[in-house]
């Protein structure tokens, strides 16, 4: 998204369709062309909040994090923009690591459990 602000200065509505190969990107462009078809006229940003907060498996604060980008595409120039989807990626990114930090104590946690459980279903056994 970077990429396409800096080097081609893309609309909101032309840089969406490039990017529309992106899951999150196009459940967003789905959404907004269901409202323009029913008559109900939506704008981007109703699309891309209301496709965060299908983002279940998602927190909180990572589908707010995710809105402030919607809300921040388009609102500023293009130097502001990139800053903004910079300042971003770095939360994403903690969010990620803490994520994949979790996973890892966590997979410990259920191997453990399970190698008890067999060695207790072992002993009930005998």
């Amino acid at each position: 998204m970077s990429l396409l602000i800096r080097h081609r200065a893309l609309p909101i509505g032309e840089l969406f369709r490039e990017l529309s190969s992106n899951e999150f990107i196009s459940r967003v462009l789905e959404l907004r062309e269901m409202h323009e078809l029913s008559g109900e006229g939506s704008c981007f940003r109703e699309s891309w909040n209301k496709t965060a907060d299908e983002l279940n498996e998602l927190s909180e604060s990572e589908r707010s994090t995710i809105k402030s980008i919607g809300r921040s595409l388009g609102a500023s120039d293009i130097e502001g923009q990139l800053s903004m989807l910079e300042v971003n990626a770095a939360l994403l990114e903690n969010f990620a690591e803490e994520a994949h930090e979790q996973y890892i104590q966590k997979g410990k946690l259920y191997r453990s459990m399970g190698t008890l459980a067999g060695l207790f279903a072992a002993v009930m056994i005998i």
